[in-house]
């Protein structure tokens, strides 16, 4: 199975769960309202039964909808993260109306752990406009409510570099160093032009081996009314392409 259709089977369940946790409440609604009392035990641990399934569900999913890539997808992602929005509020209903009988329920309804979907939380704050998830975060605030997730964003992900890019860098960046080292022997007084090819070669060299060594390097310069700024591989590109060793000897 691939990554596209895990998404797309998770997304039927979320829906087969939502009708299930919806078509089971309507009538109890329906029947307290136009007969009024209170519902029995055994509904409203169904009701939190098929909630809990339902929410946990889109939880889990949210964690894992990264590692099968549906993250990329710009217009996938902030669909999701309305739809996250829309279920923390649903949850936020759901949580009150258990609440209103915690007489019936005695003691029976488990309080929310602090985490609880901080998940959807961090969706919500990270693809939906900030006005958008401030207010549902105020309203978890204000309805005693764990907000984890509104707090604290979570780790970057870790990109790993594959280990094909990484021998591919380090040959390349072995085979231009050597380049470089004959064209110094053989050609020890260069033309400009020639000389601005060797360091154009000596910084690729020195970037691509750069490029497998752990760690970052930050350089910012401004250039000929230029602003440059890289990071990593780049930025040894940038600070080797940049100095000129000869001219500062020669000053």
């Amino acid at each position: 199975m691939t990554n596209e259709q895990s998404v797309i089977e998770a997304e039927a369940k979320i829906e087969i769960l939502k009708k299930a946790y919806v078509s089971y409440l309507t009538p109890v609604v329906l029947r307290l309202q136009n007969e009024g009392g209170e519902p029995t035990i055994e509904e409203l641990l169904k009701c939190q039964q098929l909630g809990a399934e339902y929410f946990n569900f889109i939880e889990g999913f949210v964690g894992s909808s990264g590692l099968l890539g549906a993250h990329a997808n710009g217009k996938w992602v902030t669909g999701f993260a309305e739809t996250c929005h829309s279920v923390l509020s649903a949850f936020v209903v759901h949580e009150n109306f258990l609440k209103s009988y915690s007489s019936v329920l005695k003691g029976m309804l488990p309080k929310p752990d602090i985490n609880a979907y901080a998940n959807m939380q961090r969706m919500t704050k990270e693809y939906l406009p900030k006005n958008k998830w401030q207010q549902l975060e105020s309203t978890f605030r204000n309805n005693s409510l764990p907000v984890a997730g509104f707090e604290y964003t979570g780790a970057n992900d870790l990109n790993k570099t594959p280990q094909w890019q990484l021998v591919a860098g380090l040959i390349v960046g072995i085979l231009f160093a050597i380049a470089i080292l004959l064209l110094v022997v053989f050609i020890p007084n260069p033309t400009q032009a020639q000389f601005f090819i060797f360091r154009g070669l000596f910084a690729t060299a020195l970037a691509a081996t750069a490029a497998i060594i752990p760690g970052l390097l930050n350089v910012e310069s401004r250039f000929q009314k230029f602003s440059i700024k890289a990071t990593g591989a780049i930025a040894i590109f940038v600070l080797v392409w940049l100095l000129n060793p000869p001219a500062l000897i020669g000053s």
